[in-house]
């Protein structure tokens, strides 16, 4: 028999999510991690099959046969043990259940709404994680998240917004703006967590003004001032130092009091909206199932109403 320690749950994870994003760096992205401990945690597990799992190329990796047998025996098993363990986590813990969310998100539409939680479910304990990693269902750390983008294999995705992209400004800096190439009168803001929301001003500028585009807003991108995080990118923006680039989720309350205008009349739909992602057994859970019910019918609420 041998006798050797079974592979880590960390080098299966890693295996299943390269298997399923087609790469080391997308795979180390998704699991909040480095594509160096992905690589080495692939190694690992190399050695204790012995055999290649991955062929690698420019475009990416794709599962040898040897890996390609292996997939899906190994994914059924980590959400087997997903549901097992998230089962005895809800009996042992009932009235407790931990959220992840963006920091965007939870600045602009969470935290606002928390008070009407807390009075709707006041025996519940909720728990955030605010950040950009990859939620770790299978370890306990999550029982619902809010992403952009759908769920992956073994998760339920249920949408919550349905977003345009546009650009936003202080009333005080709309109304000096010039008629023509107004976007070159004053910066483009930016924040540090871009790349996780999709908000990308070339992207909408080339889409909605390729002419102004080409008239100057490589020049314009050059010179945009970054902030730390979107809520101090909106700040900046209330004062008066620029352009944001925002999606309605999160500027809806600042539009309705004034304090934030759209810049221009362009806009477009957002290409990813955000998610309400769980596994299914997550919500066996009456904590988390209050949770869900809560942050759905928020989210639908709204949208009815501004429809």
């Amino acid at each position: 028999m041998d006798r050797r320690p079974l592979p880590s749950i960390a080098a299966l994870k890693a295996f299943c999510a390269i298997a399923e994003v087609g790469g080391f760096g997308r795979a180390a992205e998704r699991l909040g991690s480095t594509q160096t401990a992905v690589s080495h945690q692939i190694a690992q597990l190399e050695g204790w099959i012995g055999g290649a799992l991955f062929e690698r190329g420019r475009l990416g990796a794709r599962l040898t046969p040897k890996g390609a047998r292996l997939y899906p025996s190994v994914a059924e098993a980590l959400l087997r043990l997903e549901e097992a363990l998230r089962t005895a986590r809800a009996d042992a813990g009932r009235n407790r259940v931990e959220l992840s969310v963006t920091p965007e998100f939870s600045s602009q539409w969470l935290a606002p709404r928390l008070a009407d939680f807390v009075r709707r479910f006041p025996d519940v304990e909720l728990a955030l994680s605010v950040g950009y990693q990859t939620p770790d269902f299978t370890a306990g750390r999550a029982d619902l998240a809010i992403r952009l983008g759908g769920g992956t294999v073994g998760l339920v995705a249920e949408p919550l917004t349905a977003d345009d992209e546009f650009a936003v400004c202080a009333p005080s800096l709309a109304g000096r703006l010039p008629k023509r190439q107004a976007f070159l009168a004053a910066p483009c803001l930016t924040y540090d967590g871009v790349r996780h929301t999709a908000l990308d001003w070339q992207r909408w500028f080339e889409q909605v003004d390729a002419e102004s585009a080409a008239a100057g807003f490589a020049d314009q991108l050059a010179a945009a001032i970054s902030f730390p995080t979107f809520a101090d990118m909106l700040a900046a923006c209330r004062r008066g130092e620029g352009f944001a680039l925002v999606r309605n989720s999160l500027v809806d309350a600042d539009l309705g009091a004034g304090t934030l205008v759209r810049a221009f009349i362009e806009s477009q739909p957002a290409p990813f909206n955000y998610s309400l992602i769980y596994p299914r057994a997550s919500i066996e859970s009456p904590a988390a199932r209050s949770l869900r019910d809560w942050i759905v019918g928020a989210a639908r609420g709204e949208a009815h109403a501004g429809a």
